[in-house]
């Protein structure tokens, strides 16, 4: 039995890898090209919204729900940003497991104008790596990620973020150093 002993912290060891390999999500790749999808329009559920045709403009695609207060505590800064760069930047809003009617409230309430598509499942959210929400994913003008915001954002952070996505080069990325509030996603 004694000589068995040393085998207990390799089989944790090995456990705990096999956990953390199976259970994590894939990261949506900085400077690599943003994972396509093709999802149901929020606001007409015939229609569907293909992120690439977004191409040409950069694109902020914000990860959201109606249940998530942070998501709440955040939509007047992305209905303020968005107004601000209306002709420089693009916006897409990923609603992720929530129901369609929740969604639209959450929309009339907020004011959100600029596109949303419905991700029921998180299948999307899971390419691009979203543990939480809001998550905020930023794709240049040529389809490639350039960077990913944590959390909720406070006054004054995307509009930063945004004068720096506009002035971007080829092949750099934004330098996104802060994080805020998060709702876990399942």
């Amino acid at each position: 039995m004694r000589r068995m002993l040393w085998l207990l912290p390799v089989v944790a060891v090995l456990g705990f890898g096999g956990f953390a390999l199976f259970t994590s999500r894939p990261e949506a790749v900085l400077r690599g090209p943003a994972p396509e999808f093709n999802l149901p329009n929020l606001a007409d559920s015939d229609a569907r919204i293909a992120l690439s045709s977004f191409r040409g403009r950069p694109l902020v695609v914000n990860f959201w729900a109606s249940w998530c207060d942070p998501c709440r505590e955040e939509a007047p800064e992305l209905v303020r940003a968005r107004r601000a760069f209306a002709k420089r930047v693009r916006f897409l809003g990923v609603n992720i497991l929530d129901g369609r009617e929740e969604a639209l409230k959450y929309l009339r309430t907020y004011r959100i104008r600029f596109p949303n598509v419905q991700d029921t499942r998180a299948v999307v959210a899971k390419r691009y790596g979203v543990t939480g929400a809001p998550e905020t994913v930023f794709i240049d003008e040529s389809g490639n990620v350039v960077g990913k915001y944590i959390g909720a954002f406070r006054r004054g952070e995307l509009e930063r973020l945004l004068d720096e996505l506009v002035a971007l080069n080829s092949g750099e990325v934004l330098r996104i150093t802060g994080r805020g509030e998060t709702r876990p996603v399942p």
